[in-house]
């Protein structure tokens, strides 16, 4: 499985950094295994990432970050109910916060 991933870093100010990533795959579920993947439909392609880090002292850094990937679809056969179709998708997104301290 190839994934490409792109990312910048930006040092807005000597306390802040803001970064953003971009993130590629082709889905790696084949249509003929879709009755086999519904309980973890991970068919997603894209993944967007934003984020951000600022030094509050020299000991105490606040940190968040945001992602999202939108939804994708994949069609094939239903082995258990001949002439129907079964789809999977799914779509995430998320948000982090966290507290960092130096000792």
């Amino acid at each position: 499985m190839s994934i490409y991933k792109l990312g910048y870093q930006w040092q807005r100010t000597e306390q802040q950094k803001i970064r953003f990533g971009a993130s590629y795959t082709e889905q790696p579920i084949p249509s003929s295994d879709i009755l086999f993947n519904i309980l973890a439909p991970g068919v997603q392609e894209w993944h967007f990432t934003v984020g951000i880090s600022h030094a509050l002292s020299d000991a105490v850094q606040f940190n968040a970050m945001a992602f999202y990937s939108p939804s994708k679809n994949v069609t094939g056969a239903n082995y258990l109910a001949p002439n129907q179709q079964l789809s999977i998708s799914m779509e995430q997104s998320g948000l982090g916060l966290s507290l960092a301290w130096r000792i």
